[in-house]
């Protein structure tokens, strides 16, 4: 997750949480759903197969050390 979506995923679980700003969250959640999908589905045309299975770092820890594919199933 990037900066931005972070950013906004902490507005929102804010927003949520309060009677008055409940409908701003769930504003901001779809906000932030559209450009997770947005991105999702831009891996699809430039992307190959093979980019989805490469594991750039091997033997790192962490989520960086996944697949694309793996990534994007959780």
């Amino acid at each position: 997750m990037n900066k931005i979506w972070s950013e906004l995923n902490k507005v929102m679980q804010t927003q949520i949480k309060k009677k008055d700003t409940y409908k701003a969250g769930i504003d901001t959640l779809f906000d932030l759903r559209n450009q997770l999908m947005e991105t999702l589905t831009s891996f699809n045309g430039e992307l190959t197969r093979e980019d989805f299975d490469v594991i750039p770092f091997i033997n790192a820890d962490g989520y960086h050390s996944k697949t694309i594919a793996y990534s994007i199933h959780l």
